[in-house]
């Protein structure tokens, strides 16, 4: 089934605007932002189109999520997506995937504010080719804070909402402007290479990944992995690696099937209590304290 979809940016919440409803929303100057609750087909086509630049963010479920997208620009390639998504503004998407109920948190940017941040006004194949599956535990991290904001405002929402979609803006400026210095030749590894890191990391189960499996993975040294991803992605190995854990976690814990032990054990803890201590360290919060907050 193929759906025709135009995005209407202007619906309020609880409003249907395609085939979305909106559950919550706050707007600024900056974006509007809306938690947004689709029912889809399964499988599912659309046509999706917009004027303004939208970062999605693809919120975990228990069954997972397969899909693609192809820009209506250039070469028209086919690109996995990711839980990340940049569709720029005024070029059609063409997506299509395994449907159901899905919720995802889509910033609507003001494109002048966008493309004065970032530097992003123009697009071609290259560029587009980085929007299908960002990869970036920072925006994860802002997104996960601006859904608390979206949701539950409290005292200072609004300043808190505008400075977290201005972060966001500022990292999809340093994510595209590390891609051109590596393509022109500046450092970096590969894009077979990131991707074969990140599946690692994605889809490890019991052992947690070391540098040196990473490395062996790339085809290169220890040393030579850890200076090259940081000239790509603009931050250590071991940061990466770890917010991908922390990220793998709340997943694991938002899904609410599995125990606590079997989280540590997939995500290569030795322990429940080190798995425990470790994502209270970097979220504040024990996992049970965060699993009731969802519940």
């Amino acid at each position: 089934m193929t759906q025709q979809v135009a995005i209407d940016a202007s619906g309020a919440a609880g409003a249907t605007a395609g085939p979305w409803t909106v559950l919550a929303a706050a707007a600024n100057s900056v974006a509007r932002v809306e938690l947004r609750r689709y029912e889809l087909p399964s499988p599912n086509e659309m046509w999706e189109l917009d004027d303004a630049p939208i970062l999605s963010f693809v919120m975990p479920r228990a069954e997972g999520t397969q899909g693609e997208i192809m820009f209506d620009l250039g070469d028209r390639r086919r690109h996995k997506v990711g839980r990340l998504l940049l569709r720029p503004g005024g070029i059609a998407m063409h997506s299509r995937g395994d449907g159901g109920m899905l919720d995802i948190l889509a910033c609507r940017f003001d494109p002048v504010r966008f493309a004065a941040v970032t530097g992003l006004a123009e697009w071609d194949s290259r560029r587009l080719s980085h929007c299908a599956s960002i990869h970036s535990p920072v925006l994860m991290t802002l997104a996960e804070r601006l859904k608390q904001e979206t949701v539950a405002p409290g005292f200072g929402s609004e300043m808190a909402v505008e400075a977290l979609v201005q972060l966001m803006m500022v990292e999809v400026a340093r994510l595209f402007r590390r891609s051109r210095e590596q393509e022109a030749g500046q450092g970096g590894l590969a894009p077979w290479q990131l991707a074969r890191i990140e599946n690692a990391l994605r889809s490890s189960d019991g052992d947690w990944p070391t540098t040196q499996a990473l490395a062996s993975l790339c085809g290169i040294s220890r040393s030579h992995l850890s200076r090259s991803f940081a000239a790509t992605m603009g931050l250590s190995l071991s940061d990466h690696a770890a917010a991908i854990r922390m990220e793998r976690a709340q997943d694991m814990i938002r899904g609410g099937a599995l125990p606590m032990n079997r989280i540590a054990q997939t995500l290569g803890f030795a322990t429940a209590s080190a798995f425990s201590a470790a994502f209270r360290r970097a979220t504040g919060l024990t996992p049970r304290a965060f699993r009731q907050g969802f519940h």
